[in-house]
Order: structure tokens, then C-alpha cells, then sequence
């Protein structure tokens, strides 16, 4: 299935805006010469020169190019074929209909969709919008309870998409400058990635929304100083910032729900014509990358004088001092802001579109480019006829290490693949090297038959050379803080590397200073590509803080258990593992059969956690199935919201159950091997970014009970024993009442939220 040549010629003197009518492609006509698409706001069609442009994206064009990416967004990338299918599909619906293409094109101006607050369906009840905003988002409470108090921000009903029901969102009301509700956001309170993908919660604008304005709010008369945000909630954090100042400087914080700058303009048009608002200066306080920049930018050429005062209205860029948005920089506990004129905002643009797609980078495996990288080679770099400086020695080696790193994270899919990879990555991950599970990954990912690795100089302190031209594996080394010089075009230049001449401007304060984190890397070998011999392995081998597969001592099986119960209390919660076998017969029956353990948590009181063992369980059984359930409490916890469905849930807690197991040298038995295969292909159904980061989290939880094992066990017995708090049998009495009260809380907790009416 192709368009041929001759097709794609008369595809494209077809509407743009025909196209979206057919297709019922939501959008808003601004005005006669432009519409504006609903989901992706910053996709502009120009019917008169039948042309678009996705500002975002960089991308522009005609009716073909315009089906091609707009396809390809629904897909994530994944596949052309809807795309080419709605090509063909228009192009002969239009031939076989003799549609008149003038008619066609003025189908668009039929009034859209028109904005009614009142059939926005909204809750009396707010709790969950009021959890979402306070404690994901970390806003103060009063402060929430406020907007909800005057209205300002509301909780919204359950709602059904793409077949899907949807949870409670908070619901942004958009207020034009007479004050009337003329559009809205809606952002999800419940983390999703199968059904929203990268971002992970609903985030859309309510259809029918008028663009011209957004989600504002107003401080002292608010008619002095215009703000602009990407969004509701970095508008809310920013406010929560900088309060004393928005009502010192009668500033109204506007969310233009995107990256497109002219709404700014427009608001502030109505505002002056409509309330005579004297405003002389505009803040753009978009995020601080790339995106961010470029939008800001078009304030850059921005001459305007305010007619009814006759005073220039000044344009400032604000950024976070720390942080890509202003939500993480609240998140962080640090305020302030660095304040640049729009002339500093282009040159920084400029900058920042030559940098390369790795730099900057501080965690390989959330990044979505990743897959893109699997063929890139390290650079050849020509021979230069002056000598290199030590600087630009250290420059091209650093460009080369994180192109390799690059190539080797691109590689993830193996473990989606090849079961017997995932299991050598977990049993590498096991053996207790004190290696981060990022670096674990990277080590496998580039040397997968690793199995004892350390640096050069770490095996020259043991007597062990390394063998002349080995190739070593690229890892991460431990973060560290570098003083850096940033010029006016935004170049960075780490102190050690600066000229004479940089250092004195610095010095001079004519040069920006700052302390940035660098991840610097760092090479290892394995002790294959050593002289080691086998005599030296025993000692060079990590001590196991107890090795059952040799050791099954009662004493020490015991010491092992009450160590991961330990490591529980550490986190707050309580492990009951006598009286409650009637109570885990009541949870349904898995796949596995009955559960042999459960961790519950109160929604009401979501800080009440406890884990619940069945007292028939081996010793083997019982610390297997603890550290199952301590990989649900290291990664799931409502009170940070449901990231994952409940099979990669699942999925996850076993990688990190098989993996503590097998640290203390427990087999964890053909059914757990036999599972492997399983989640290989669970992991398969993520797009491979995803799945690096479900199986990252994974390891890095059982990493930390195994380190803190490590810390407390040697050769089975425990080095410093605490009493441990556990329920006796005598006790039922209490276990029953405990298990009722998570389970009245979460009943309670449910009924609530069906009782939420429209």
C-alpha cells in the first residue's frame, strides 16, 4: 500500500481543513486566515494558503505532510501505515464523490463546537483533585483549598476515554477578561503510561475552549504585569513562589496551555482594549529547555507601546533557578528565578539548538531518543595540525564515551527478547558488586557474559593487571558538582577548562557562574580481560552476607528473614506473618494460586502499610515472598499515584523478589525461572524506553534491600540485632482488627468516590 506519484500531486491540493472536518478533527478557528487544532494546540492550519505549521515541532507543510505526522503523533511513531491508509482514503473519498474542493474548504467555517461551562461535568467532592495537587505536585494545602473555596479550580467526574474510564481530573477553569468561563484544561490525577504514553495523566483542553485567553489568576489589581506559563500547574508554582511579588507588581499569571506565544498577545490585546488595563511589561516564564526558548522567542522582536498610557510594555524572560519547570523547582524546596532580556532568550536559543542531542543528559534510560541511537558509531575525528589542549582531549573523549553509552542503551530490547539476558542481568544484579542499576544495565548491555568488574586502578590495588588492548565497558561514575562558566550565548565551559581570560571575566562577574551536576564516565573491565588467576577469585569475590545455597542453618534462614523485616519497620510498615491465614484466603485466586503473602494499604490513610504472610510458608518461602512484597512497597504507593497496570506491578515485584533471593543464595526455584520467559514478554508489550525504566526501578529496589542486607548480615549472623515487633499468635484478636480496619478504610474510601454525582 503506497500513493503513487500522481496521487500524492492532486492529495495535495486538497484542504488541510477539509481533511480535518471529514476526520472530525477538533479545532477552534482563531480567525478568518487561521484554525487551530484542539489536542495539539500548537498545530496552526492556514486555509487560504492551505498550509500548516506545528510550532512545537518544528514541522510545516501541505495536506500530505499534515496527515503523515499527525498520524504518526496518534502512534507514537510506531507505524505509517494509518497515516498512508487516511491519505488513500481521502484522496478517493473526494475523486468518487465529486466534491466541489471550494465547498469543501468552506465546510470549516460551520460554527465549531461551542463552550458551555455547565456541561462540564464536576464533582461536590474534591479530595482527590486536592491529593493530586498537594501531594504529587507538592502545592500547600491552604493555598489549594482556596482555589477550590472561590472556584477558581474544580474537581472533575470520571469521564469515559478511548473506551477507557477515566479517574477524577482537576478541571482549569479559562476566564476571558470580562470574567466569564469561556474554556478549560483538564489534567489527569492518576498515572497511566499505557494510555498516555510519555506523559503518563490526561492532559488536554476542554473542546470548544476559547485560545484567546487560558487558566489566569490575578494578584493585587493584576493590570500591571502579564505573566506566561506553559501550564496550570507551573502557574500555581510559580504563584506559590513568588506571592509577595505578583501583588507588589499587579501581575495576572496567565496558562497558555503550550508553547504558543501569541496567545499572550492576544489576552493582552482584550485586556487593554476591553478593561483599559495599563499594563507596561510581560514576563514569559516558560520552562527552562529547548522548547521553552523557542516559543519565548517571539517576544523577541516584540515592540509594542499600551495605548492608553503610551508607555513601551517591556518583555522579560523568566527560568527556574533549578529545574525544567517551575513544579520542580517547588519540588526541590528551592525558590527564585533568573531573569534574562529577550536578546539573552535568542542567543541562548541559538545555543542550545547546536548543542547535541547527549549533552546534558543525567538519565540515559528515561530518554526517548534512545531507540534512535542503535546504529551511531563514535565520530572519526580528522587530524588536526596543531596539537589538541588537554580541554579539547577531554571533549572529544567525552563526546565518544556517551555515544557509546548511547548505543549500548539502544539495546534494551534484549531484555524484552531474550530471556536468558534478562536472567544474567539479574543474576549479575544480584551478586552485590554495589553497582547503581543503571550501571548494572550498562554493563550487560555492552559486555553481557560480565560477571566480576571493576576499574583499572581497582584491580592494580589487588595485584591484577589488566590485559594490554582490552576494550573497556562505559558506566557512570558518582555524581559531582563542577563550577562552570556560561557565556551570553549560553556555551558551557567547566572551570577547569576555561582560559585565563574566561576565568578573569567570570571573576569580574562579567561571566555567568554556576554549579552544575556531571555525571562523569567512568571505564571498568571485567576479570576476563584480566591476568586475574583462580586461586585470586575467592578473595576478589564479594562476601554474600549469608550464603544459603551452601548454608541452610535454621539460625541463619531466621537472621535472613528478621533482617527483611527489619528493613520494613525501616520503611513504617509492619510485616504480620501469624493469624492471618483466613484473611489471605479471602484475596482472590491468582495465575499462581493463593496468595502466599499480601501488602495493603489504607486509600483513606494511605501512610497505614502493612505486609501479611501465611504462617504454613518454609523458611525459603517466607523470605522469597517478603522480598516479593517489599518490591511493591519500595515502588508502588498510591500516595505517589499508579504509574504502572497491575501486571508490570506485578512483574516488577518478582524481578526484585528473585533477585534478593538470589543475593542470600536462595534458588528461587524453577517456577521463578520458568517466569522469566513471562516477564521478557510483558516487557516486550513497552516501547523499549519504558521498559529500560520498569526494569531500572526494579533493580534499583532490590539494590537497595541487598546493600542494606550487606550492611546487617555477615556469614548469617545479624551485626546489630534490634527487637523486632511481631504479632504472636495469642494475638488473632488484634491481626483480625487490624485487617478489618484497612479493610473498612478502603470500602470507605470507594463509597466515596461512587458517590460523587455530576
Amino acid at each position: 500500500m503506497r500513493i503513487s506519484p500522481a496521487e500524492r500531486v492532486e492529495l495535495k491540493k486538497l484542504p488541510i481543513k477539509g481533511y480535518c472536518d471529514w476526520k472530525g478533527i477538533p479545532y477552534n478557528q482563531n480567525s478568518a486566515s487561521e484554525i487551530r487544532m484542539v489536542d495539539h494546540d500548537s498545530l496552526v492550519v492556514r486555509p487560504k494558503l492551505n498550509q500548516f505549521v506545528w510550532n512545537s515541532t518544528g514541522i510545516k507543510g501541505d495536506l500530505v505532510d499534515f496527515i503523515h505526522f499527525y498520524e504518526l503523533k496518534k502512534t507514537e511513531g510506531d507505524s505509517k501505515g494509518p497515516a498512508i491508509k487516511n491519505q488513500l482514503a481521502y484522496a478517493r473519498y473526494v475523486k468518487g464523490e465529486h466534491i466541489d474542493l471550494d465547498k469543501l474548504n468552506e465546510a470549516g467555517n460551520i460554527s465549531r463546537q461551542k463552550f458551555s461551562y455547565d456541561k462540564v461535568f464536576r464533582t461536590k467532592e474534591t479530595n482527590i483533585a486536592k491529593n493530586y495537587l498537594v501531594n504529587d505536585r507538592q502545592l500547600n494545602k491552604n493555598f489549594v483549598n482556596n482555589l477550590f473555596k472561590q472556584g477558581l479550580i474544580a474537581q472533575g467526574s470520571r469521564y469515559r476515554e478511548n473506551d477507557v474510564m477515566q479517574p477524577n481530573s482537576v478541571i482549569f477553569p479559562w476566564r476571558n477578561v470580562s470574567g466569564e468561563v469561556v474554556g478549560g484544561d483538564r489534567q489527569g490525577t492518576q498515572k497511566d503510561f499505557v494510555h498516555h504514553k510519555k506523559r503518563g495523566t490526561t492532559k488536554q483542553v476542554l473542546g470548544g475552549s476559547d485560545t484567546s485567553t487560558g487558566f489566569n489568576l490575578a494578584f493585587g489589581t493584576g493590570d500591571k504585569t502579564l505573566v506566561l506559563f506553559e501550564s496550570p500547574v507551573d502557574l500555581l508554582s510559580y504563584a506559590q513562589q513568588n506571592h509577595q511579588d505578583m501583588v507588589k507588581n499587579n501581575a495576572t499569571l496567565l496558562s497558555i496551555s503550550g508553547t504558543d506565544a501569541k496567545r499572550g498577545a492576544k489576552y493582552l490585546n482584550e485586556a487593554i482594549a476591553k478593561n483599559n488595563a495599563p499594563i507596561n511589561k510581560i514576563v514569559v516564564a516558560f520552562d527552562n529547555d529547548k522548547a521553552g526558548f523557542k516559543a519565548a522567542d517571539f517576544y523577541d522582536r516584540f515592540q509594542f507601546k499600551n495605548p492608553v498610557t503610551g508607555e513601551k510594555i517591556v518583555a522579560e524572560r523568566q527560568i527556574p533557578v533549578k529545574g525544567k519547570d517551575w513544579n520542580d523547582q517547588l519540588k526541590s524546596g528551592i525558590s527564585g528565578f533568573r531573569s534574562l532580556t529577550m536578546s539573552e532568550n535568542s542567543k541562548r536559543l541559538s545555543a542550545l539548538e547546536q548543542v547535541t542531542v547527549l549533552d546534558g543528559q543525567q538519565n540515559p534510560f528515561e530518554d526517548t531518543r534512545a531507540t534512535h541511537l542503535s546504529a551511531e558509531k563514535p565520530r572519526e575525528y580528522e587530524k588536526e595540525t596543531k596539537p589538541k589542549t588537554k580541554a579539547q582531549r577531554r571533549k572529544d573523549n567525552l563526546a565518544k564515551n556517551k555515544v557509546i553509552i548511547q548505543s549500548a542503551i539502544a539495546q534494551v530490547t534484549r531484555y524484552q527478547t531474550d530471556p536468558k539476558s534478562l536472567q544474567k542481568l539479574l543474576d549479575f544484579t544480584a551478586t552485590g558488586l554495589d553497582y547503581s542499576a543503571r550501571n548494572s544495565m550498562l554493563i550487560h548491555l555492552q559486555r553481557p557474559e560480565a560477571t566480576l568488574v571493576k576499574g583499572y586502578k581497582q584491580w592494580a590495588a589487588n595485584g591484577i593487571q589488566v590485559n594490554k588492548g582490552e576494550t573497556g565497558v562505559k558506566i557512570f561514575g558518582a555524581p559531582v558538582s563542577l563550577k562552570t562558566i556560561v557565556d551570553s550565548n549560553g556555551e558551557r565551559t567547566y572551570w577547569r577548562d576555561a582560559t585565563p581570560e574566561q576565568k578573569q571575566l567570570a571573576e569580574s562577574k562579567k561571566m555567568e557562574v554556576q554549579t552544575i551536576k556531571h555525571f562523569p564516565i567512568q571505564t571498568v573491565f571485567d576479570v576476563r580481560q584480566t591476568d586475574a588467576t583462580a586461586a585470586q577469585l575467592p578473595e576478589l569475590l564479594p562476601n554474600r552476607p549469608i550464603d544459603l545455597k551452601t548454608d541452610h542453618s535454621p539460625k541463619h534462614l531466621d537472621n535472613a528473614y528478621q533482617t527483611l523485616v527489619k528493613y520494613a519497620e525501616k520503611m513504617k510498615i509492619s510485616v504480620i506473618d501469624k493469624g492471618v491465614d483466613d484473611q489471605l484466603a479471602k484475596k482472590p485466586v491468582t495465575w499462581q494460586g493463593q496468595p502466599k503473602g499480601a501488602i495493603m494499604q489504607s486509600k483513606v490513610d494511605p501512610s497505614k502499610r502493612a505486609i501479611y504472610l501465611r504462617s504454613d510458608l518454609t523458611p525459603t518461602d517466607k523470605i522469597h515472598t517478603l522480598s516479593h512484597e517489599l518490591g511493591h512497597a519500595k515502588l508502588h504507593d498510591i500516595r505517589r499515584g499508579e504509574q504502572w497496570p497491575t501486571a508490570v506491578k506485578e512483574t516488577q515485584a518478582e524481578l526484585t523478589g528473585y533477585t534478593i533471593s538470589k543475593s542470600l543464595g536462595i534458588e528461587p526455584g524453577e517456577n521463578s525461572v520458568r517466569y522469566i520467559e513471562g516477564w521478557s514478554k510483558q516487557l516486550n508489550t513497552f516501547e523499549s524506553q519504558d521498559a529500560g525504566r520498569i526494569l531500572r526501578e526494579a533493580l534499583q529496589a532490590s539494590t537497595d534491600v541487598t546493600q542494606y542486607l550487606s550492611d546487617n548480615l555477615s556469614k548469617g549472623e545479624q551485626k546489630a540485632v534490634k527487637t523486632t515487633k511481631l504479632i504472636k499468635p495469642d494475638q488473632s484478636a488484634v491481626v483480625e482488627e487490624n485487617y478489618q480496619a484497612f479493610n473498612q478504610t478502603n470500602q470507605k474510601a470507594q463509597t466515596n468516590q461512587k458517590s460523587l454525582k455530576r
